[in-house]
This record gives structure tokens, sequence and C-alpha cells, in this order.
């Protein structure tokens, strides 16, 4: 009669690597030892100048589509009008292409590069949610 259960024991033995009836040979291992944290090099960067004033500036704003970003750059929008007159506001959440969380640093060049494309003095960014 077919035992179910001695099968199973066998193909967990083969799966296993289980010698069958045999002595499993010794080998001698020579093991080394790392660190995979690595060393972290730590670069000082110098921040951006300051402006003084926004007046004929150009300033970008960049959404990157979470819920309500947009509303909160359009309100600003509305604001920095208000207060410099000659600022020039460039919405590049205009641009469905650009509103989204980058994901890769593939995408975020990508972004990166189309709002530096319109040469902006300054560039606020919205995740809002």
């Amino acid at each position: 009669m077919f035992n179910f259960s001695k099968l199973l024991a066998l193909g967990a033995a083969m799966l296993l690597g289980a010698p069958l009836g045999a002595q499993a040979a010794s080998y001698d291992l020579e093991w080394e030892l790392v660190n995979p944290a690595g060393v972290i090099k730590l670069a000082q960067i110098e921040p951006a100048a300051r402006i003084s004033s926004l007046d004929g500036k150009t300033v970008a704003l960049r959404w990157n589509g979470k819920n309500n970003g947009n509303v909160v750059l359009d309100h600003l929008a509305d604001l920095l009008v208000k207060k410099y007159p000659t600022v020039k506001i460039v919405k590049t959440y205009e641009d469905l292409s650009l509103n989204t969380i980058s994901g890769t640093g593939q995408n975020s060049q990508r972004i990166a590069k189309a709002v530096a494309a319109v040469k902006p003095d300054l560039v606020i960014a919205s995740q809002a949610d």
C-alpha cells in the first residue's frame, strides 16, 4: 500500500539536499566578515543667496499632485501678485506631466529640468493633503 507521508518526507529530503543513506561530506569554510554600512562622506553645501525682494522676479510654483496643493498655490499666487505687482508667477503644475511625486531619480531630474527651464529666481513647492 502507498504511504503518502513517506513520499512527502522523501520529497522534502530531496528539496533540502539531505543525503539519502550517506554521510554528508564536511568542508572547511572560510568566512570574511564585512560591514555593509559603508563610509559616509559629508559634504557641505552653501545655500543660495537670499532674494531681498520679489519685485521683477520670476517665481515658479511646483505641485506634486497631492490633494489641494494646487489650491494652496493658486491662493499664494494671488497674494504674491497683490503684494508684488511686478512679480512673474509661473504655475508649472499647469503642465499635467509635472504633477507627480517624482518616485525615481530619473523622474525627479525630468521634473527639476522642466521647472528650471522657466528660469525662476525662486521655486515654491506645495505637497498638501
